[in-house]
Formats: structure tokens, sequence, C-alpha cells
């Protein structure tokens, strides 16, 4: 019988892939201390947030959950700029229509496999113009779609 062994991986070591050596439970933990790399956290790692939260906590509970998160993150890295109501409520809408189509799927990278759309960040393109999403409304407030209408949960 074999074991396997996960070390945590520093950015430095190998940018970018801190957060697929992480357990679930450890990500969110460096999420929520704020030890989690800066330049770390990009779109993949954004997604495996609303997946957790909504999947512990469903769509509200869960929306709030990933808002909180990532504000006091982005506050104890010094940008609080960073944060954008629009694009974090249409991510997390977007990640709770794919975990309707595939609820037990886990881990995080078998979810990606069978829902791969979620990790292309340029999904929202699809759903807004570029001038709706850098409009200081959507960064401050939810703005819906102005291109197409996000898909609805089943």
């Amino acid at each position: 019988m074999s074991t396997s062994v996960t070390r945590t991986v520093r950015s430095e070591e190998v940018p970018g892939v801190v957060h697929a050596e992480l357990t679930d439970a450890d990500f969110l933990a460096a999420i929520e201390a704020a030890t989690y790399p800066g330049a770390d956290f990009r779109h993949r790692a954004h997604v495996r947030l609303a997946w957790l939260c909504l999947r512990e906590h469903g769509f509200e509970a869960g929306l709030e959950r990933v808002r909180g998160l990532i504000q006091r993150y982005a506050a104890a890295l010094g940008a609080t700029g960073k944060y954008h109501e629009t694009l974090t409520r249409a991510w997390v809408e977007l990640v709770w229509v794919a975990l309707g189509a595939a609820p037990d799927v886990t881990p995080f990278d078998a979810f990606l496999e069978v829902r791969p759309e979620l990790d292309d960040a340029r999904l929202l393109e699809r759903h807004y113009r570029k001038e709706t999403l850098d409009s200081a409304e959507a960064r401050t407030g939810w703005v819906p779609p102005d291109v197409s209408p996000l898909p609805s949960p089943r």
C-alpha cells in the first residue's frame, strides 16, 4: 500500500501552482489568514474559492462568504481597490450553475475537467461588454450582464 504526501510548494519555487498543492482546507485557511501568496491568487484560485464556499454554504451564504473572504484578503494585502463586486458575483453564479450540473464531482481539478469553461478567465466576455465591467458601478455594485444573460440554475 502506498501513501501520498502532499507538500506545500511555495510560490517562489514554482509560481502559480501553490493552490493546486494545498488541500481544500489548507487553501481556505490560507485565504482566511491572508497567508496565501497574493501573486498566486489568480483566476483558478478565485474559482476554487467560490467552489468551496458554494459547496459548503449554498448560494446566498456562499456568495456572502466569497465576498467577505476576498475583501478581507485584499485588505490584508493592501489591495482593497482590487475587489470587484460584479466580477465576484457573476463568477459565483457561473460556479453555482456548474455545481448544479456536477454536484458530486471532486476534487476541484476533476470539477474543472467536467466544467472546463470555468477555467477560461475570459468567459464573462460572452456576457458583458468590457466598458461595463470597467465601470465604477460594476466594481462597487452588482451590474447584470449586458451582452447575454448568465446561465440559470436548473
